[in-house]
């Protein structure tokens, strides 16, 4: 049995994955593996994009 993680800050790609069927996702993981952490670039990129969002965001006056 699989658990799915708290998705409240999750990624659309991360949210669409585990509403998949088990029975799906348990397949892609025989075929990939299991999900992985993020990689320290990943989570650099995953920043800068949220910083990137942030200054385009004042940039329009909302925030």
């Amino acid at each position: 049995m699989t658990v799915t993680p708290d998705l409240t800050n999750a990624t659309p790609a991360t949210r669409e994955y585990y509403a998949l069927p088990e029975s799906v996702r348990e397949e892609a993981e025989a075929i990939v593996g299991k999900p992985r952490p993020m990689t320290h670039v990943e989570i650099l990129l995953a920043v800068g994009r949220a910083i990137a969002n942030e200054q385009e965001a004042a940039k329009r006056g909302e925030g």
